[in-house]
């Protein structure tokens, strides 16, 4: 290489650490030397919105989409975050790649959630209950509530960057979803999917009410165990198998039944034994005393019974226990309720009439024991169902209600799985859908609630019977019956209200208009985004509903994502502390301002007094400094980083502050753009090499990130963006151009070029993940930088793809990838010695191919190493100095020239 040309080069790295200090000022008088997010969000919701962007950009829309409907509880969590963010990004994607998109928000009324919250409201900050209100009163309450919580929700949408088309905003107790609601109750009576019968349900006391199957939660315990109940001033114990004997009649043998649930055995009816267990076999037939009620009942042979299980011997209480019910219709046998709908026992509870279950159940044991009957009382694991809603123990009771059959539906939806109409991301969770679908339960769509669609049926009553009338109003329920039954008859509505599941399940109908106005413009959805935790729960409702009602899919595509959790891998809940408000972390707040939050939410009655103390402690744990500000885009792009289809998502307030100065590394690498270039950027004839090689790896990222855009792949994708930029644009390109544009050189104005092409297709790259720093830095540039792409907004920018340019090059990257890698290597040695020990450093390549490769970067090497005193030299020519430590690698072997300094050469040497 020429001496001269090398002495250049080194003394061009030495004055370009100050260069851009001594740039045009004037270019980035307007431009912040850091990105500070307080305002810019506002700023451009303010003018997508007034643009219309959010909405189809013309009638024949193509990607449809529903955002599932937060609760009005009370306001985001992270896990609400992670949905918005990974539907934001494909709405966006999708919007650029030119679809006309429709992504409709909402609200859910939520009605056993918020009921609940509303009752624990008022009854902290106003000392009354429901029933001291009455039931319009309440229902007022509610509405209030919903108007403050909705508010509150939907400004956080609107803050996490939601490009929803806020027009068709829906709630699901609206007119318009009420009429879609009694729509559908009719046209499923109508075809006989609809039956009222008595059946065991989820009951909570506490709130007097039926509840789903997602509304339960169980509790783990692996031995005695005290837990705090509502409406118990101590702890009650679980935990516990009681072992009772029951004497065989007319034998002076006894069969021993071992329980946990001491409390139910007033209403026992039989015992069960498994017919081919010998132990037991001999006693079919017979009878045995039952100790509390004093009357001789039967013992059956079941196959249901397991052998294994406590002693055997199995007790059957049809009326509190779904296995004994089904065990009990098929050996005829009666049903004896011993619990009331308020958790206390009834009058078949004899002795024991009026007491809370759990007071009677240690009653009931000393009265076993008194009278000889117990056993034994031995710790026992067991899983105790609670209700989320106000962590009462869930009893089973026989209760009327409303049933939909779902076995004609369900099969309709596996049909079209089996047959690939119907797709499920990730593929795992097909097994679980069908497994759950082929083995279907009728569902129990009854609510003993006041917040919620009334039920759209009418008993029809006179002093010798009653009769049930579905029907849209009370006068059609009055018309039928007069021609049914006669004038004779009283009509009332149904008390009770509709699973919050059911209008749910109309959702991809309903939020479209259904049935009011033409739906089929809109139907079905593109894809169905959300939790995998309430796939069987809301997905596969909106499948077999909407199904039935249309005779075609809601969907053919569905997007499942991962259960947040805490840093430690902990889902967050209330019950653990450690829910996050997305609002937190996009602006920051102190340790006394969480707990200043904690503490409201307690005088609220949202936190009850243990959830808010192990609140606090997991505040002083996790954020014993505050949580910093990181902004919108850091925490939208920190929770695309994580693999969305794992079944736990751990979400890392440290990750998202790094994200931040990722965001803050983006503006500065366009504010030094803009600092070396002027208004004369434009392609040139010929590029150099470097210019080409970041060229081709920009295009090979934008083929990485629209291939794992496209499999729903984000943290694939943002690893793409993150190598790219980060690494390969910032640390290696832009250090490397410094010279050809300081100097002035041939380069300069390819480097020019290629400066700002980046950009603009890194910018808009990013558009979907990052919308607000990408907007914002747009606009910035265009103005600037002629040539520059010219659209009003991001929003109606195409997004990259590799059809764009042709500018791929593998063999070129081949030969940067042997250059990085010396260059990676170089700085691990200096990592942590000195540079000034080390006076020079010489690159000997193995081939005569790789001296080529080299000593045409070598500024390169001296750029991204900032070693001035950087060679390259053919190994024909290299004599080893005395001083000179050697590193073998694969392209070449470096020598270190060091300074006289004791244990220098073993310090390097050990690296």
């Amino acid at each position: 290489m020429n001496v001269n040309r090398l002495n250049e080069l080194r003394r061009s790295v030495i004055i370009c650490r100050n260069y851009c200090y001594q740039l045009n000022e004037a270019r980035v008088a307007d431009f912040p030397k850091t990105y500070e997010t307080e305002g810019v969000e506002a700023h451009w919701n303010k003018i997508w919105e007034n643009n219309n962007y959010f909405s189809p950009r013309n009638a024949s829309v193509s990607f449809r989409m529903i955002l599932p409907p937060p609760n009005v509880t009370g306001v985001l969590h992270l896990g609400h975050a992670l949905t918005v963010t990974i539907q934001d990004v494909l709405a966006r994607w999708q919007r650029m790649r030119g679809e006309s998109v429709l992504w409709v928000p909402g609200l859910d009324h939520a009605g056993i959630a918020t009921q609940a919250a509303v009752e624990k409201y008022l009854s902290a900050t106003k000392g009354i209950a429901k029933k001291d209100l009455g039931r319009d009163e309440f229902l007022a309450a509610v509405e209030d509530w919903r108007n403050t919580k909705g508010r509150a929700i939907l400004s956080q949408l609107k803050s996490l960057g939601a490009s929803v088309d806020w027009s068709r905003e829906f709630f699901t107790m609206s007119k318009e979803h009420n009429a879609a609601v009694i729509e559908a109750f009719i046209t499923l009576s109508n075809r006989d999917l609809l039956y009222r019968k008595k059946d065991l349900v989820n009951w909570s006391p506490a709130l007097q009410s039926t509840i789903s199957d997602i509304e339960v939660e169980f509790l783990e315990i692996s031995k005695r165990t005290e837990i705090f109940l509502p409406g118990y001033s101590k702890r009650i114990s679980f935990g516990q198998m009681a072992e009772v004997a029951f004497a065989v009649r007319d034998s002076p043998e006894e069969l021993v039944v071992a329980t946990t649930r001491v409390e139910s055995m007033l209403g026992d009816v039989a015992l069960a034994v498994h017919p081919e267990d010998p132990r037991y076999s001999q006693f079919i037939g017979k009878e045995v005393f039952h100790p509390l009620r004093e009357v001789y009942i039967p013992v059956v042979a079941d196959i249901s019974v397991r052998r294994d299980l406590g002693t055997g011997v199995l007790k059957i209480t049809p009326a509190h226990d779904r296995t004994d019910l089904e065990i009990g219709r098929r050996n005829d046998l009666e049903l004896i309720e011993v619990i009331n709908e308020d958790g206390t026992m009834n009058e078949n509870a004899k002795d024991f009439e009026g007491l809370p279950r759990f007071i009677a159940r240690q009653k009931i044991l000393d009265y076993l024991s008194d009278k000889g009957f117990l056993r034994g009382l031995n710790d026992h694991p067991m899983i105790v169902p609670l209700c989320s809603r106000s962590g009462d123990v869930v009893e089973h009771l026989v209760k009327e209600q409303w049933f939909v059959r779902t076995r004609k539906m369900a099969d309709r939806v596996l049909e079209a799985t089996r047959s690939n109409q119907l797709r499920i991301d990730p593929q795992k969770f097909e097994e679980l859908w069908v497994q759950r679908l082929e083995n279907t339960r009728d569902w129990c769509v009854s609510r003993q609630l006041w917040w919620g669609h009334r039920i759209p049926a009418f008993r029809c009553s006179n002093l010798s019977e009653s009769h049930w009338i579905v029907a849209g109003t009370l006068r059609e329920a009055e018309e039928i019956s007069r021609k049914r039954f006669g004038s004779d008859y009283q009509v009332h509505q149904d008390t009770d209200v509709l699973d919050t599941w059911f209008s749910a399940g109309l959702l991809p109908l309903s939020a479209m208009g259904w049935p009011l106005v033409d739906h089929k413009r809109l139907y079905p959805l593109s894809l169905m985004e959300t939790g995998h935790d309430i796939l069987m729960f809301w997905v596969a409702r909106m499948a077999m509903l909407c199904t039935e009602l249309t005779g075609e899919l809601p969907f053919q595509d569905v997007l499942l994502h991962g259960v947040l959790c805490d840093a430690q891998g902990k889902k967050m809940s209330k019950s653990l502390g450690n829910v996050i408000n997305p609002e937190d972390v996009i602006n920051g707040i102190t340790l006394e301002g969480l707990n200043a939050k904690a503490q409201d939410s307690h005088n609220s009655g949202i936190l009850s007094k243990s959830e808010f103390k192990r609140t606090l402690s997991v505040n002083s744990k996790m954020f014993s400094n505050g949580i910093p500000q990181c902004g919108v885009d850091a925490l939208r792009f920190t929770l695309c980083a994580h693999d969305i289809k794992s079944d736990r998502i751990s979400f890392n307030v440290v990750e998202c502050k790094t994200n931040k100065h990722f965001c803050n590394k983006i503006w500065q690498a366009c504010r030094y753009v803009l600092l070396v270039t002027d208004d004369g950027v434009a392609e040139p004839k010929v590029l150099s090499t470097v210019d080409q090689w970041i060229l081709s790896r920009m295009e090979l990222m934008v083929e990485k990130v629209n291939e794992n855009l496209r499999e729903r792949n984000f943290h694939r994708a943002i690893a793409a963006i993150r190598q790219f930029f980060y690494y390969e644009f910032c640390d290696f390109y832009i250090e490397a151009t410094k010279f050809g544009v300081k100097n002035r050189e041939e380069t300069v104005e390819g480097h020019k070029y290629t400066l700002a092409k980046c950009l603009e297709v890194s910018l808009r790259i990013l558009a979907p993940v990052m919308p607000y720093l990408s907007e914002d830095l747009y606009h910035r540039l265009r103005r600037k930088l002629p040539g520059f792409l010219e659209v009003p907004s991001l929003m109606e920018a195409p997004y990259p793809t590799v059809e764009e340019h042709h500018w791929r090059n593998e063999e070129l990257e081949e030969e940067f990838e042997a250059i990085l890698t010396v260059v990676l290597r170089i700085r691990n040695i200096l990592s942590n010695v000195s540079r000034k020990n080390v006076s020079e450093v010489h690159i000997v390549p193995e081939s005569e191919d790789v001296y080529r490769i080299f000593n045409e970067n070598i500024h390169f090497f001296i750029a991204t190493t900032r070693l001035p005193n950087l060679k390259v030299v053919h190994k024909n020519c290299y004599v080893i100095d005395n001083h000179s430590v050697c590193h073998d690698e694969n392209y070449c072997k470096l020598y270190l020239k060091i300074n006289e300094a004791g244990g220098m050469t073993e310090k390097i040497q050990s690296v």
